[in-house]
């Protein structure tokens, strides 16, 4: 077994110090192009100011009635859809789907550095990026999920 070197502020970089996880299976539709909360908001409080946060997760989106739609899930530092965008995943439904519901997972990764030892809300939200249709998350009984991960620096 190799040792590592433990840094004077007592973990090594790159370690895991707490891990938090959330998920919703509330059925949410988004009105137009609308910019809508999916229900996954978690806080995290970061033990330095050097640590980052890791933030991971799924969310699974349905595209209803719907010709060359897409989706936006995007993850914002804050509660609200006009705080601080820290990532943007993206799927394009490049298909006909207006006889059926089609589901796609949408997962989502990214390191953030908010650089505080206070409290932290991570939330995820949704709209339809083109076409047409309805763009729903956590329909047919489907689980979106979100999990922070606090990062020694």
């Amino acid at each position: 077994m190799a040792l590592t070197k433990v840094r004077s502020g007592g973990f090594t970089a790159g370690a895991i110090l707490q891990v938090v996880q959330t998920t919703t299976s509330t059925a949410v539709n988004a009105s137009g192009d609308d910019v809508t909360a999916t229900g996954l908001s978690l806080a995290i409080t970061p033990q330095s100011t050097s640590n980052k946060i890791l933030v991971t997760g799924s969310v699974n989106a349905v595209f209803t009635n719907a010709t060359s739609t897409g989706v936006n899930i995007d993850v914002f530092r804050g509660a609200s859809s006009s705080d601080t965008k820290i990532a943007d995943a993206h799927v394009h439904a490049a298909y006909n789907t207006s006889s059926t519901d089609n589901q796609v997972n949408v997962p989502f990764s990214v390191l953030d550095s908010p650089s505080t030892t206070s409290a932290q809300t991570y939330s995820v939200f949704f709209n339809r990026s083109q076409g047409s249709g309805t763009a729903r998350v956590q329909s047919n009984a489907s689980v979106s999920n979100l999990t922070l991960m606090e990062v020694a620096g």
